[in-house]
């Protein structure tokens, strides 16, 4: 589904990515993890096209991103961004329906079929209740759910999520993840998420990338990586590990504070 390769990224003299290379599989679901700076965000703005790549490449189902035009790109990969603008003049129903211009031609508006994806992607998420309501008038978790609602209507077999939980609470992050895996299983969708959230990403992933100072310092299952020198070798913190206690799996539990 996505193959970058040696992708090399410089802004304002700083290397951000040096020779960064990885694969999403069709129907897997890839974290990528790392600390902040390690260019995590900046790798997936290259793989959505939101940022061409000056070195490297970026390869959807096999054919170089570069090449292909912009609305088959965006027929094969969803980006889901982690900013939020509270400025965005439009309702959660009319950011689903914009999703859908990757199979509308030039000025031409939306048709029954791309109200009907919209509306069924909103039913998806969750969403239906505040597809009226401003973007702005939004909580957080809304405004997630949307921008989710929205990828997934644009019928794409890719999505790329930045950081999905940054700024909600507990309740709300956890209804992110549960929306991102019902999509996958009932989609078959492939999934490339950042996130800092360690433990959802040793309990979801198939597969965890590390990245470090624009590297990808690490990459296996996640009970490659849940081990105390992996994750010191990635953020340079010693880590308390335990064992959960329904998956078997590995989990990471905060150390308590000494006096």
């Amino acid at each position: 589904m996505l193959s970058v390769e040696s992708l090399a990224y410089r802004r304002g003299g700083k290397e951000i990515l040096r020779g960064v290379s990885l694969h999403v599989g069709e129907g897997e679901f890839v974290a990528l993890i790392g600390p902040n700076g390690a260019g995590k965000s900046t790798l997936l703005k290259h793989a959505a096209g939101v940022l061409p790549p000056p070195r490297g490449a970026v390869f959807l189902g096999g054919e170089d991103r570069a090449l292909l035009d912009p609305r088959e790109a965006a027929r094969r990969v969803a980006y889901v961004p982690q900013a939020r603008d509270p400025e965005i003049p439009y309702n959660g129903r009319e950011i689903a329906e914009q999703a859908r211009y990757p199979y509308l031609s030039t000025w031409r508006p939306a048709r029954r079929e791309d109200r009907r994806r919209a509306e069924e992607a909103l039913a998806e998420v969750g969403a239906l209740a505040y597809a009226d309501r401003p973007f702005g008038t939004l909580s957080g978790g809304e405004q997630q759910a949307v921008l989710v609602a929205a990828a997934l209507a644009q019928d794409a077999r890719l999505l790329l999520v930045d950081e999905p939980t940054t700024f909600l609470d507990p309740a709300a992050r956890e209804e992110v993840f549960r929306i991102l895996g019902r999509a996958r299983r009932e989609r078959g969708l492939a999934l490339l998420v950042v996130t800092h959230e360690l433990n959802r990403a040793l309990l979801s992933a198939d597969r965890i990338t590390a990245l470090k100072e624009g590297r990808v310092v690490r990459e296996g299952a996640p009970d490659e990586i849940a081990r105390a020198g992996v994750l010191r070798e990635i953020y340079g913190e010693e880590f308390l590990l335990a064992t959960h206690p329904e998956t078997g799996g590995p989990v990471v539990l905060p150390r308590r504070e000494r006096g």
